[in-house]
């Protein structure tokens, strides 16, 4: 555990040496900030597929304080089997009616964090934080945890390179979908978080944006959650701009989850039993997106970071 903490630590150190040294903050104009976007597609016919994927950004700035909401949801829902043929009584084919399969979710999960920060310094703050996750597909029906701490951020002039790190008090009250005797619902813990932006390109209006988020459970050093999220979005104009995000997530100690038990009959084809298989989620969540982001802020140009 402690060389987990010393490798992030010289993470840090190492990005505040080498970009995030000047000193400065670029001019930002109080008021109302918002990034949004929406994805959706769907499939009819031979294939019957829904998906849905939502991201939301809300901010509230003042001169030293601001209050920011994030918030993002995706689903994606099939009929299972995309059609069948249905017979009653003697099964005559010619009599058979051929409808759409189940309606099945094959993936749901939502997340919302909302933060007030308060600066004390040009440099030094502090900040309290609540957030809400379900993941019922890795076996996590909620978890709600609240958080207090300090951070200190590094800006250069024009605010095209940044940096933000924190260090927070947590505590956490989970429901799993599966109950695991073996953790506890209810916890404190340590949070680091590290945010790292970078905007260039013609008036800094193209951006990449990294953050880590690091949970530690301080009374089970053993269940430590990670979640790393990178974002590239380049800009089409002060309205739109085009994003792809990355996102690892990470579960050392991940919930249960129940398995359909197949069984292999002598023929060696499964067959499907009753019964169900409790097994541990995977640790790794990858995703990949690409998406268009409407954005709103208040006042002109001066108003975005990189562009007076």
């Amino acid at each position: 555990m402690k060389q987990r903490f010393r490798v992030a630590g010289m993470a840090v150190t190492a990005a505040c040496v080498l970009g995030f040294g000047a000193q400065g903050f670029g001019a930002e104009v109080p008021g109302w900030y918002s990034s949004s976007d929406l994805s959706f597609a769907l499939a009819k016919g031979n294939s019957e597929t829904l998906n849905l994927g939502l991201n939301a950004q809300i901010t509230r700035k003042w001169l030293r304080t601001s209050w920011k909401t994030d918030a993002n949801f995706v689903r994606t829902d099939v009929h299972e089997p995309t059609r069948r043929a249905v017979c009653t009584g003697t099964c005559d084919l010619n009599l058979a009616e051929v409808e759409l399969g189940p309606t099945q979710t094959k993936s749901e999960k939502a997340f919302v964090n909302s933060a007030f920060e308060r600066r004390v310094t040009e440099r030094f703050f502090w900040k309290v934080a609540g957030n809400f996750e379900r993941d019922k597909f890795a076996g996590l029906d909620s978890r709600t945890s609240g958080a207090a701490g300090v951070g200190y951020m590094w800006r250069n002039l024009d605010s095209s390179k940044t940096l933000q790190a924190d260090v927070a008090a947590t505590y956490t009250d989970q429901k799993e979908v599966v109950p695991d005797p073996e953790t506890e619902d209810s916890f404190a813990g340590v949070r680091f978080t590290v945010n790292a932006g970078f905007r260039f390109g013609d008036a800094k209006r193209s951006a990449y944006t990294s953050q880590l988020v690091v949970d530690e459970n301080a009374q089970d050093t053993d269940d430590l959650r990670a979640n790393w999220q990178n974002s590239l979005s380049v800009e089409m104009n002060r309205r739109f701009s085009v994003k792809l995000n990355l996102q690892f997530a990470y579960d050392n100690q991940p919930q249960l989850v129940e398995l359909a038990l197949f069984r292999r009959n002598v023929g060696g084809n499964l067959v499907e039993t009753p019964t169900k298989f409790p097994a541990r989620a995977e640790k790794l969540d990858t995703s990949v997106s690409a998406s268009i982001v409407v954005n709103f802020s208040p006042g002109g140009p001066v108003s975005r970071p990189g562009t007076n």
